[in-house]
């Protein structure tokens, strides 16, 4: 069995998922477009309503209605999740609450007073709602009115904490009185584009709410708006489906159980050249949602595992450090393998997948390389559970795989159906789960459950097809250390000469 026995089946799979490749070319053209101008050293007010607001930010959007900055900002308000990572959930309270002034706040004028202004306030919606945060132990909760108002040629969302004091607001929230978000129509509607501003109202005149970390926050969040809205106006669906193996309730509070646990200790210690705040978390991540995996089991007994071409082995280490048992494999040990203590069992091997038999109950396989292709076959020789997460496309041989272009799909998407055909092949009744990791290559394919009987004769047969050309692939640091020694070579010949 080759690559090209599999790819006709995984072609004519990727046709069912492909999405219009011109609608998605013209919104990533509208994302070019997003030029924004930002007004942090220099004062820039807006007087809306009688009241002075600080421009933080405006950009220009072409061919956006209001409807489109209606949307996201219904999604932004119903989940407040999706734009502020350290927000867990959003409650939102009984709609009548929003009515009541039973809370103090910041600012005691919530509502627009137009005065002697010719503005007419039309209030479109009031929400009260509460962010939870993911750290209950550590941030209060928040409670919140999001108005959405007309004024004039255009559309404001206020964001309106209600707290007793400065003091009051969590460490994520922007140290204002209110916030705001705008969509501003031109009179010229068919020549001219609209504008998308951000607005704040100060603490106190002298109060700074530009700071370097709010800077951040109000860039991104800006931008959010700015592609949401064209997302939105181009009908885009989102492709992937997450939380789908495992909720996110049961996902996000183990993540912040090790996270609290683990992530401080590693971040400041990782003897590693790469960037521990990538690896840490993303393994952290990894081994939450593979222990909410297993939980489900309802098995009384821990699973045991093996992750192969286990790498900087932190996911091994936190797994063990969980209460599991299990061992890592790798071709070469790293630096940071000494500090994990004896306990954590990591094995510096090159394997012969063809002829590998795990003794355990999960095969773990976390951007393998070469050897994902293999991990659904040796637990189906092993009789075992997996879960693989591909990264680079490799076939059974190691060498990199190509795959004919299909029209709205990427090649991760094909190579991950390549391995999805393999797991059936294998017997597996295969499932698949978008992660929550900080990684584009996040897809994690699941085999846990046999839906079909496959002899040991088909599984040799794809053995021995892979077996005849494989070639394990040469260890980085045995590569530097020949490319060291050519070097040191050509400098003692250059010496004698």
């Amino acid at each position: 069995m080759s690559a090209a026995d599999i790819l006709p089946v995984v072609g004519q799979s990727l046709g069912i998922e492909a999405v219009d490749t011109h609608t998605e070319a013209l919104r990533v053209a509208e994302f070019a477009k997003f030029r924004p101008t930002y007004y942090w050293d220099e004062t820039r007010e807006l007087e809306l309503a009688g009241t002075t607001w600080r421009v933080l930010a405006s950009a220009k959007i072409e061919d956006a209605e209001d409807t489109h900055f209606l949307g996201v900002i219904d999604k932004w308000t119903l989940s407040a999740e999706t734009i502020i990572p350290p927000v867990d959930h959003t409650q939102i309270l009984d709609p009548s609450s929003a009515e009541t002034q039973i809370l103090s706040s910041i600012d005691d004028s919530r509502n627009w007073d137009c005065g002697n202004t010719d503005e007419a306030v039309v209030e479109v919606s009031r929400v009260r709602r509460v962010l939870v945060p993911k750290r209950k132990d550590k941030d209060s909760l928040l409670t919140e009115d999001v108005v959405v108002s007309r004024l004039g040629c255009g559309v404001y969302a206020r964001f309106i904490p209600i707290v007793a004091s400065a003091n009051d607001l969590p460490f994520y929230y922007p140290r204002v009185r209110e916030y705001a978000f705008g969509f501003v129509e031109p009179e010229d509607r068919d020549h001219a584009a609209s504008t998308l501003v951000a607005l704040a109202r100060e603490l106190s005149p002298d109060s700074s709410m530009a700071t370097k970390r709010q800077q951040v926050i109000w860039q991104d969040l800006i931008k959010r708006l700015y592609k949401w809205m064209v997302t939105d106006r181009f009908g885009y669906q989102k492709r992937v489906a997450l939380d789908v193996m495992v909720a996110y309730d049961t996902y996000t509070t183990k993540y912040q159980e090790l996270k609290a646990k683990y992530a401080a200790y590693w971040v400041d210690n990782w003897p590693e050249q790469t960037d521990p705040r990538k690896f840490v978390f993303e393994d952290i991540a990894i081994a939450s949602w593979i222990i909410c995996l297993w939980q489900q089991d309802g098995d009384s007994r821990q699973p045991s595992f093996v992750d192969l071409g286990c790498g900087n082995g932190l996911l091994v280490h936190l797994l063990i450090a969980e209460g599991y048992v299990g061992y890592g494999v790798d071709q070469c040990s790293r630096k940071v393998w000494s500090h994990y203590g004896r306990s954590v069992d990591l094995r510096a091997q090159t394997l012969e997948p063809y002829g590998y038999v795990a003794d355990v109950d999960w095969i773990i396989g976390n951007h393998a390389d070469e050897l994902v292709p293999w991990i659904p076959v040796i637990a189906a020789r092993s009789n075992a559970k997996f879960v693989v997460i591909p990264c680079c496309p490799h076939d059974f041989s190691g060498r990199k795989m190509a795959f004919p272009a299909v029209a709205g799909q990427s090649k991760y998407h094909a190579y991950s159906m390549y391995i999805c055909d393999l797991a059936e092949r294998c017997g597996f009744g295969v499932e698949k789960e978008y992660l929550r990791i900080p990684s584009t290559k996040n897809l994690a394919i699941v085999g846990r459950r046999r839906v079909a009987e496959v002899g040991q004769v088909d599984v040799d047969t794809m053995i021995q097809a892979g077996r005849q050309g494989f070639v394990a692939r040469v260890p980085d640091s045995v590569k530097t250390k020949v490319r060291l020694a050519k070097v040191q070579a050509r400098k003692q010949q250059s010496s004698c000469e």
